[in-house]
């Protein structure tokens, strides 16, 4: 079995070293083996094949940091008219929300385990869970990557997007959307979200996990 130092595997997945360990740290990728003497980290072939699965599925970090950055500039924003704003408003919340479904997708993958998001039209909110360990029905909140935070949003109390709803949720006829261990939807489905007037739609994929908007 071949085996592969950390700068290898960097440049066999596209990305630096610096970033292929800062993703082991945050959990995004899994941790390889140590050698036993030296404790350096050492990769597989069927290592890599996962770690390009992973990445390939989804925001990488940068994107995920993009999507937030741009998302709060929007927000802020001071338009005269009102009916833009608003749709300015729901279109950000609706980044946020599938930049979230991605990445408790990405963590399905890197922890293999099942994770899901639970959404609740009641209280316009959202949260993040895993399993751990996978099979135990022993649900734990997944972190924010970049708060540390328990994983939760609340359109209510959040002043960024106050004013946005969860109007719909359908999932196969539930609201929870959970991936298994290798990132696959147990079902498909959609989640609808308005403010004033407008509408958006978040359509997840059965099979692929393609995430898209409608």
């Amino acid at each position: 079995m071949r085996l592969y130092k950390t700068s290898q595997v960097a440049t066999k997945l596209g990305i630096s070293k610096q970033t292929l360990l800062r993703y082991e740290k945050k959990g995004i990728l899994p941790k390889p083996i140590r050698n036993h003497i030296n404790a350096w980290r050492e990769y597989t072939d069927e290592d890599i094949k996962k770690m390009k699965r992973i990445i390939g599925r989804g925001f990488t970090i940068i994107e995920l940091v993009m999507v937030i950055v741009i998302t709060a500039i929007l927000a802020m924003l001071a338009i005269p008219r009102f009916e833009s704003f608003y749709s300015l408003k729901l279109s950000g919340a609706v980044k946020k929300a599938m930049s979230d479904i991605r990445y408790v997708q990405q963590m399905a993958l890197a922890r293999n385990t099942n994770t899901r998001i639970i959404f609740n039209t009641a209280t316009d909110t959202y949260e993040a869970q895993e399993e751990n360990p996978r099979g135990s029905a022993n649900w734990q909140y997944l972190k924010d990557p970049f708060t540390k935070a328990n994983q939760v949003v609340n359109y209510r109390t959040d002043p960024q997007y106050k004013g946005v709803s969860i109007a719909n949720v359908n999932f196969n006829s539930g609201n929870i959307l959970q991936f298994d261990w290798q990132g696959t939807p147990q079902s498909e489905g959609q989640v609808t979200f308005t403010c004033r007037g407008n509408t958006r739609i978040i359509i997840v994929e059965a099979n692929t996990g393609r995430v898209r908007q409608q």
